[in-house]
């Protein structure tokens, strides 16, 4: 007799967390409701489409119902992913079932992203429909169909990473305010697309930049930089989520440093260099706000597993070691690579404004250190809270106090007192006192990183005993290995 095998709905090469929130993503009343009212409508527009030979108020009707189930509705599934885990207090259940930090986050990614597809594929058809109808590049469909499933997964990253606060109002604000500054953003760039294929232009022939580069590079550097965000949003939840004895922190920052060599090696040998410089800095602000937000580490065994490796693991250590003493160390390190890489493609001016930029998020650090905030359990929404407020401040000082100046034509030097001042600034300053302005900007901007530094050796003094902890931990298993 031939057994038979048992009939199963995902393959065992899947991960467990993976196959679990699929299972249960697929079972809710609301990935059901969305689909069903998705194709009753979609139905409706490509009739519509047809009768009307593809009439862009029709095709706008057509791509703002996909665009808002890919960018809004998916996505924002993950709004309580973590802290409904949270609040339950589930996660050390998981934890003993083996799976770490990274997998979990992982696994309910893949959940929304596979939900995502799902619906991406199932709406093909109503683009060929209309493809057959007339008047559209079926290839150009298709791409704009996935760049919206890759900017809903990517902000589906986002927000996962954002469900790691347990309070409710705090996700709401966190993740509503980016949403809506990003969601006006995406459509305009879905705006531009459409008109693109309108006019028989492949999207592929545009590069992240929105200006028109080599195709054979752009896209590439586009989809590596989807990858690498979606990287850093599940590397930021799973710190939140990861035991202290993780070392979660070691393989996010030897990733970010090798996407941001790759980008300032493109940067040197194609001729996209401006704008991938342009790219590293937005790279390295996003990566200023993950290590300069990790709770200082005071488990033996973290600091154990760089000693064992000699010299180097000492060097490793105070840059890649968990810990915001050591993430501004590791931050020192990539704006100087930047700022050196600026330098070359854009000229000194904007290598020094980049180092004004880096100030600001010094700025920031410092003050959560200088704050009670400092004694946090997650330095994560007291950072962005600080971020949001500047911004607010900045922008009532540029409205209220810079107006003067600018019908006065005089320069504004109280600006140099702010790094995130300092760029409106010297926009409006005379042409005079532009070089004078930009060096009192960075001497001014230069104290931040100063005073960041004292309270990082402050704090990473405070770990002295817990690393003595671990030096003798690491000799100790040296003499009993060589004992035996």
């Amino acid at each position: 007799m031939t057994s038979v095998a048992p009939l199963t709905d995902f393959p065992d090469r899947l991960s467990p967390m993976v196959v679990k929130e699929l299972r249960q993503g697929l079972r809710t009343r609301l990935f059901g409701g969305v689909m069903l009212v998705l194709h009753l409508l979609l139905i409706l527009f490509t009739l519509m489409s047809g009768g009307a030979g593809n009439a862009a108020e029709v095709s706008g009707w057509f791509d703002g119902i996909i665009t808002l189930v890919l960018c809004v509705i998916l996505p924002l599934r993950g709004f309580s992913a973590v802290a409904d885990e949270l609040r339950a207090r589930t996660l050390d259940m998981l934890v003993l079932t083996q799976l770490s930090a990274g997998r979990i986050v992982f696994g309910k990614w893949a959940s929304i992203a596979s939900q995502s597809l799902l619906i991406a594929l199932s709406v093909l058809p109503y683009v060929v429909a209309r493809y057959v109808f007339g008047g559209l590049d079926l290839f150009g469909e298709v791409t704009v169909l996935f760049y919206k499933w890759l900017g809903g997964v990517v902000l589906a990253a986002l927000v996962i990473a954002l469900s790691t606060q347990r309070q409710f109002w705090l996700r709401a604000v966190i993740i509503g305010l980016p949403l809506l500054m990003g969601g006006c953003g995406m459509a305009s760039f879905f705006m531009l697309s459409r008109m693109s294929a309108g006019s028989g232009a492949s999207l592929t022939t545009f590069s992240v930049f929105g200006m028109v580069a080599g195709g054979s590079v752009s896209v590439p550097v586009m989809l590596g930089l989807a990858v690498w965000l979606i990287f850093f949003c599940l590397g930021l939840a799973a710190t939140r989520i990861a035991p202290a004895a993780s070392l979660l922190a070691v393989v996010k920052r030897s990733v970010h440093l090798v996407v941001l060599l790759i980008l300032l090696l493109l940067a040197w040998v194609t001729s996209m260099g401006a704008e991938l410089t342009v790219v590293s800095s937005a790279l390295l602000a996003l990566v200023m706000l993950d290590v300069l937000t990790e709770r200082v580490n005071e488990v033996p065994s973290v600091y154990a597993a760089f000693y064992r490796h000699g010299g180097a693991g000492r060097v490793a250590l105070a840059f890649l070691a968990p810990g915001w003493a050591t993430g501004f160390a590791y931050s020192l390190l990539l704006t100087a690579l930047v700022a050196v890489q600026t330098w070359q493609q854009r000229g000194l001016e904007a290598a020094q404004l980049g180092l004004i930029s880096a100030a600001s998020m010094w700025m920031l650090a410092a003050l959560l250190q200088i704050l009670p905030t400092r004694h946090a359990r997650d330095l994560l929404p007291p950072f962005i809270f600080l971020w949001l407020g500047l911004n607010l401040v900045v922008t009532l000082l540029t409205s209220m106090l810079m107006m003067p100046f600018a019908m006065k034509s005089v320069t504004a030097w109280f600006t140099c007192a702010l790094p995130p001042l300092m760029p409106v600034g010297y926009a409006s300053a005379q042409a005079a006192d532009k070089t004078e302005f930009l060096q009192l900007g960075l001497w001014s901007a230069l104290l931040w990183p100063v005073v960041l530094l004292v309270a990082a050796v402050v704090a990473w003094r405070g770990t002295r005993s817990v690393r003595q902890e671990a030096w003798r931990m690491t000799h100790a298993q040296e003499g009993g290995g060589a004992a035996t």
